[in-house]
């Protein structure tokens, strides 16, 4: 074969590839084509889809927005309301700081006067201690309920016997005076009640009445002097209260000793009404000292109210003889009154009498003119 044959034959061949490589290509351009034209309608739906949801979501966007505006605005008012609720909560726990950091202030002044009161008990309770000093305060006690109670002259304190004993005090009566002296015993009291066994409690009492009975022994023999004018009977002054009330109630004996050697036994308060008792007395003695002179009094008094009733009686009579005479001159001041008005009636006739004449001649003299006159 030749050259040109082989050249003929293979630009044949390459033609014919190259017309179905054309072929081919236009094939495959084609199908892209109608791929491109499904893809532009399929495009087109998905861009109408898309349309749609983006109108739809704008919508959802508007109704989300608007609820959340009515949210926020809800959630502002809540918030604002909250925030005055708390505003009034704070003012109102401020408030009651303030009042709880006065109160606390308060509290603490008394605080520091119930220090102060705690340290004054702590000296009293100290000054208790001593039996010196706790006589002292009773006696002081003592004092102050006779100077309270009765005139100066009805009492005196730290009186002084010829025997040498001194009291604390004296009541001044008609019957005699009548010795006051106080006791305070507190020890053996103090530690009875504090005890926590009963036998030692037993065993303090036991002292405690013994201290008792020695004091109403010394008042006893000290002070009951009926030759120097005291009367037959002493006060023994307890100044505790409860010392007095355990000694009455729960000791009796105690009592029974003291009125067997002619004491009484009184607390502040019965010695109160004993010295009220006394002023009463003292008073009711002095009425009856001066009603003698009442009775004069009195007496003369109803002397001068008898001369009284004398003068009385006396102008009464004088104010009854002058009424009479009243009505004499009053009935004869009437019966003159009558006759001049009687006169006045005689007087008042005659000229009547006379103005009678006077007109009848008046009218004769007119009739008589008349007569005369020619008729027209």
């Amino acid at each position: 074969m030749t050259p040109a044959q082989t050249t003929l034959i293979i630009t044949i061949v390459i033609l014919s590839g190259l017309g179905l490589l054309a072929y081919v290509v236009t094939q495959k351009l084609n199908s892209i084509k109608n791929d491109l034209k499904e893809d532009l309608k399929k495009d087109t739906v998905l861009t109408q889809w898309l349309a749609e949801m983006k109108k739809s979501m704008d919508r959802n966007t508007d109704t989300l927005q608007s609820q959340l505006n009515e949210q926020r605005k809800t959630l502002d008012t809540e918030l604002k309301s909250q925030r005055e609720a708390m505003n009034k909560q704070t003012k109102v726990m401020w408030e009651r700081l303030e009042n709880a950091s006065k109160v606390i202030g308060n509290v603490q002044k008394h605080l520091g006067g119930l220090t102060e009161l705690g340290k004054d008990m702590k000296d009293l309770n100290n000054i208790l201690k001593s039996p010196k000093l706790r006589g002292g305060l009773g006696e002081q006690f003592l004092y102050e309920i006779l100077e309270t109670a009765l005139p100066n002259d009805l009492f005196k304190t730290q009186y002084k016997f010829k025997n040498g004993a001194t009291c604390d005090a004296v009541v001044f009566t008609d019957k005699g005076i009548i010795p006051i002296d106080s006791k305070f015993p507190m020890e053996n009291f103090k530690a009875m009640i504090t005890a926590e066994i009963e036998k030692e409690r037993t065993s303090f009492k036991r002292k405690f009445i013994r201290d008792v009975k020695k004091r109403i022994d010394e008042i006893s023999d000290k002070y009951i002097l009926p030759e120097e004018g005291t009367t037959e009977q002493a006060i023994m002054y307890i100044p505790s209260e409860n010392v007095f009330y355990d000694l009455i109630v729960h000791s009796p004996k105690v009592e029974e000793y003291a009125r067997r050697k002619s004491v009484l036994m009184t607390s502040p308060n019965t010695l109160s009404f004993f010295v009220k008792t006394v002023l009463v007395a003292y008073q009711q003695h002095e009425l009856a000292k001066h009603a003698q002179h009442i009775i004069k009094a009195l007496a003369g008094i109803k002397v001068e109210a008898s001369k009284f009733g004398s003068d009385l009686e006396t102008l009464g009579r004088h104010i009854t003889n002058s009424h009479k005479n009243m009505d004499k001159i009053t009935s004869s001041f009437n019966e003159l009154f009558g006759r001049i008005e009687r006169v006045q009636t005689v007087e008042g006739v005659e000229n009547l009498d006379t103005l009678n004449e006077a007109e009848s001649i008046d009218k004769l003299t007119t009739k008589n003119t008349s007569d005369k006159l020619p008729s027209v």
